[in-house]
């Protein structure tokens, strides 16, 4: 397109014409065939038209190039003005219009293909942007070849411009997916690791020292509590972008997930730099965010690590910024190994666990719950196991704390009641009756705006039943309680989920729960039945909790049933239900039928 050999632009040589004086751009009787067609075989002008009508009807621009000196150009067709908002008239009348009009980060490197198609004769194959009459930046892939006469000498450069900028634009919006953080625009997790880890590779040939500042938010949870998740993502947001304006050139920035952030300094002389980093991000954070007309205040925790591994970097970062959150009035802390262990112990616990949920490494064991009226299984407890690679099975108190802690327990309870509601509908199909499944639910999980969609997404995934579903929330799950959660509560009810109160006695102010919220059964916790059969005052206690239970309308479910003589205690006193060693042990396949009189001989 208008290019000469050296790659300046071109001017037409003669007329406008196919060589020809007398015959302008849109007036030529030989009209191009696309991409490689012989103009001169066109005989008659009727054929002319036809072919000018079809090039004219294709969704490019066609063009042609002469071989001359200057690269003049031929024929433009007129598809160029509402591809790029200039005339056929315009594009032959300015000769360097086709060069101004390249993107100044493009237009070496397209002058040069265009050199080398003219020297070489080789096809042109090219893309880059123009930029249009209007301003608009316009993604062209420009395809050409040399066509040559009957002896195979060239003749011409033909060729098309598509515009390919739906196609560019549906990359790059990919490309941001896969490498920043939707909210904020920063780096994610991997392409930080990935820019980390190049980053430092650097700096180790340089024999630089590079520091990691890990950020975490104190108390953000409040804000999406109180304030709710839209909330809480403009101020996420808004804290981005004030670490993104606080870093020098040559800093580096991502969000880890959640209120997790990060900054890179590539090289620092002294620890001492890496201090004025930290309080300048410190002032950015803790600076007022007015939103709404409410102004929030926030305070931040950071951790510094030095060195040169990404991987131990990242570990005593994390661990440091713990120990930060112990002295908040300075607001950050240097990593050091001897006060430290157990925070980097934490932290690589929690790398594994967010491995594990990325690789599947959970399971879950079903332990049945007995009707003592009917003497039959009516419904299970899906309990979850983590299935380490080195460990093998790692006990729930080990990593639930820390599934909460980091946020991972949303995308691992999503997990958990899609699992558990699949094989409830199998195992409703092949008992050929009702079977309830008990899933275990975290405040955290209660208080995330999306936990009732994900409920729906489980039932409907599966069909399972929703009156069959029970949901299990604690005593401390309920005191964390607010309006917020009330509503999800209600919600659940009215779709027609059974709720449950777990390990009953256990919090604080149970009365005042079992009035507030839409529970349908108390599970009674299992120290309240350890020692019935020798302790008079136990048994006294369970007896005052099973007529309290039976007076609001509860279903009462016993847990941690081990023997025969604690089995027919709880019936007697009016429970409906239990669970325990003594009915069947937790196990990955569901069983069908009880087997009683069964001693518990293993934890």
């Amino acid at each position: 397109m208008s290019t000469n050999g050296s790659g300046a632009a071109s001017r037409p040589v003669g007329s406008p014409g196919w060589g020809k004086p007398g015959l302008g751009r849109n007036d030529n009787p030989h009209p191009v065939s696309h991409c490689g067609g012989d103009v001169a075989s066109v005989a008659s002008t009727d054929d002319a038209r036809r072919y000018r009508t079809l090039i004219e009807q294709l969704p490019l621009v066609v063009y042609v190039d002469a071989l001359d000196a200057a690269s003049s150009n031929i024929f433009t067709s007129r598809q160029v003005e509402p591809l790029l908002g200039y005339t056929t008239a315009e594009w032959a009348s300015d000769a360097e219009l086709f060069v101004r009009a390249l993107h100044l980060d493009d237009r070496d490197r397209v002058l040069a293909a265009h050199a080398h198609t003219h020297a070489t004769h080789q096809p042109l194959s090219v893309e880059y942007r123009l930029i249009a009459k209007d301003g608009r930046v316009v993604w062209i892939r420009d395809e050409g070849v040399i066509v040559l006469d009957e002896d195979g000498s060239p003749l011409y450069l033909q060729g098309y411009l598509l515009d390919i900028t739906a196609e560019r634009e549906a990359q790059e919006q990919l490309r941001q997916l896969a490498l920043y953080d939707s909210l904020t625009g920063l780096a994610n997790r991997a392409f930080f690791r990935e820019q980390f880890q190049y980053t430092v590779s650097m700096r180790k040939e340089l024999d630089h020292q590079t520091a990691l500042l890990f950020l975490d938010l104190n108390d953000f949870k409040h804000i999406n509590d109180h304030w709710g998740h839209d909330v809480g993502d403009q101020v996420l947001a808004t804290i981005g972008a004030r670490i993104q304006h606080t870093l020098r050139a040559g800093d580096a920035a991502a969000r880890l997930g959640g209120d997790e952030f990060a900054v890179v300094v590539p090289s620092i002389a002294e620890a001492q730099e890496a201090v004025r980093v930290a309080e300048r991000l410190l002032e950015a954070v803790r600076w007022p965010i007015e939103l709404g007309g409410r102004q929030l205040t926030l305070d931040v925790s950071i951790g510094i690590s030095l060195g040169r591994d990404v991987e131990i970097m990242l570990q005593e970062a994390d661990a440091a910024m713990y120990r930060a959150k112990g002295q908040r009035d300075v607001g950050y802390a240097f990593f050091q190994p001897d006060l430290d262990t157990v925070a980097a112990q934490r932290s690589r616990r929690v790398i594994e666990l967010r491995e594990a949920v990325q690789l599947s490494q959970f399971t879950l064991d079903y332990q049945p719950v007995i009707d003592l009226g009917a003497h039959e299984i009516t419904g299970y407890e899906a309990l979850l196991r983590w299935q380490h690679p080195q460990e093998g099975k790692v006990a729930p108190l080990d990593f639930i704390p820390l599934a909460e802690d980091s946020g991972l327990i949303i995308p691992l309870g999503k997990w958990v009641l899609a699992e558990a509601c699949g094989y409830g509908a199998l195992l409703v199909e092949e008992m050929g009756r009702e079977v309830h499944m008990s899933v275990n639910v975290s405040a955290v999980q209660l208080q995330h705006p999306e936990f009732v969609a994900h409920v729906a997404a489980a039932l409907a995934g599966s069909g399972f039943p929703p009156h069959c579903l029970i949901l299990e929330l604690t005593e401390s799950v309920l005191l964390a309680s607010g309006a917020h959660t009330q509503q999800r509560l209600a919600a659940l009810k009215a779709g027609g989920i059974t709720l449950a109160l777990d390990d009953f006695g256990t919090g604080y102010a149970s009365l005042s729960y079992l009035q507030q919220f839409p529970v349908d059964i108390m599970k009674i916790d299992r120290s309240f039945t350890a020692t019935i059969e020798s302790t008079t005052a136990d048994l006294v206690l369970l007896r005052g909790i099973v007529d309290l239970g039976n007076a609001l309308g509860l279903r009462l479910v016993a847990e941690g049933i081990q023997t025969p003589g604690q089995h027919e205690i709880v019936r007697e006193l009016g429970c409906h239900s239990a669970q325990g060693f003594y009915f069947g042990y937790p196990e990955p396949v569901a069983r069908r039928k009880l087997v009683g009189h069964r001693h518990a001989a293993r934890a």
